[in-house]
C-alpha cells in the first residue's frame, strides 16, 4: 500500500515561483495531497491557485503568521488526515518526478530518521545552493567516501547531519507526534534549527538521501544587506534564542544572564565612547532578553512535554 503523503506550502506574495512549485509536485510519480497555506499574500497567489489549481486545499490566513505558524496549520491538516509522511516545501523550491518517491522509500526503510531532505540544488541546478553547502559539509559526509571505497552504491545514501533547512523535509508521523510544530517564539528564520534540536532531543535522526533533488530558486541578498546592522542583529538573536530555547542545553539561565550583563555593559561602554551603533545594537539585545525571558522559558517547558506541542490550531470545517 501505497504511504499517504500530504505536502505543505506556505506561500507569502509567491506569484514568481508558485505555478512551477505545484506543477513539479502534481508531476510526482508518489501520488500526495498538497495543502497551501497563504500568509496574507498582497499579490495574486491565492487567487491564481484557486482558478488554476481548484483540487488543493487551500487555507487563507488572512495576514503573514510567519513560516513556523503557517507550517503548524498545515501539519494540523495533515496529522488530522493521519498522513504517513509529512513534505514540507518552500514556495520557490520545486521537486524531481521521483523526489518524494525517494525520500519515503528513504525513510520508511530508516524510520529512526524523523526528518529527511533531498539534495538541495540551485534553481538552475548546476550546483548546490549556497547555504545547503555549508550544511553538506557539516554532515557526516565521509560516509560518501566510506561507501565508495565499500563498493557500495552511493544513490542509497543517507548522510547523517544536525542540520538541513526546511526549504525541502519529509517528516514522519511517527517524528511529528513526539516532536510537535514549530514554536511560535520564531516567527520567521531560526524555527528549523529550533525544530532541530527537539527532534534530536526525542531520539530522531536527520538525515540528506543522497539519491533525491529538489531545485531551490532562492532569491540573494546583496552585499549592502549582508552588512546592514539590523539584519546582523537579527541573525545574532536567533542564534542566541536558539541557543537558549535548546532543551539539550541545561545550563541556559547561565547562558542568558552572561549574555544579558555582556549587552549591558556594552551600551555602557557605547555610550562612553559616542558609538551609535555600540549603543543600538547592545541596547536592543539586552532588551530582547529581558522582554523574552518568560517566553523562553514558556518555550523550554512545552518542548519538553510528551505531547503534541503547538498543533492546537482550530480545525477548518471543510477538510
Amino acid at each position: 500500500m501505497e504511504k499517504r503523503v500530504y505536502c505543505i506550502i506556505v506561500t507569502y506574495n509567491g506569484m514568481q515561483w508558485i505555478g512551477k512549485c505545484l506543477d513539479s509536485l502534481q508531476a510526482s510519480t508518489h501520488k500526495n495531497q498538497v495543502v497551501v497555506v497563504d500568509n496574507g499574500s498582497r499579490d495574486l497567489t491565492a487567487l491564481f491557485i484557486k482558478e488554476n489549481y481548484p483540487q488543493i486545499n487551500l487555507i487563507e490566513t488572512g495576514k503573514n503568521l510567519g513560516f513556523g505558524q503557517g507550517n503548524n496549520i498545515g501539519l494540523n491538516v495533515a496529522l488530522e488526515k493521519n498522513a504517513d509522511h509529512i513534505l514540507l516545501l518552500n514556495q520557490d523550491a520545486y521537486v524531481e518526478h521521483d523526489t518524494i518517491y525517494k525520500l519515503v522509500k528513504a525513510q520508511t526503510e530508516n524510520p529512526e530518521f524523523g526528518i529527511v531532505s533531498p539534495l538541495h540544488l540551485t534553481g538552475a541546478g548546476d550546483n548546490f545552493d549556497v547555504y545547503f553547502s555549508d550544511y553538506l559539509i557539516k554532515s557526516d559526509i565521509k560516509n560518501i567516501f566510506l561507501s565508495a571505497l565499500l563498493n557500495k552504491s552511493i544513490e542509497q545514501l543517507i548522510i547523517n547531519t544536525r542540520f538541513v533547512n526546511a526549504a525541502a523535509w519529509l517528516i514522519s508521523n511517527d517524528c511529528l507526534k513526539k516532536t510537535g510544530g514549530f514554536d511560535p517564539i520564531f516567527f520567521h528564520y531560526g524555527e528549523d534549527d529550533h525544530y532541530i534540536n527537539r527532534a534530536l532531543h526525542k531520539g530522531f535522526k536527520v538525515g540528506i538521501v543522497s539519491s533525491a533533488k529538489i531545485y531551490h530558486d532562492r532569491e540573494r541578498s546583496s552585499a549592502n544587506e549582508v552588512n546592514n546592522i539590523k539584519l546582523k542583529f537579527k541573525k545574532d538573536w536567533l542564534i542566541f534564542l536558539n541557543q537558549v530555547c535548546d532543551i539539550q542545553q541545561p545550563n541556559y539561565m547561565s547562558l542568558i544572564i552572561r549574555r544579558f550583563l555582556r549587552h549591558a555593559l556594552l551600551t555602557v561602554t557605547g555610550l562612553i565612547t559616542f558609538n551609535k551603533d555600540v549603543v543600538l545594537y547592545n541596547f536592543k539585545m539586552a532588551k530582547n532578553i529581558v522582554l523574552s525571558f518568560f517566553k523562553i522559558r514558556r518555550s523550554r517547558k512545552i518542548s519538553m512535554d510528551n505531547n503534541t506541542p503547538y498543533l492546537q490550531w482550530p480545525f477548518p470545517n471543510n477538510f
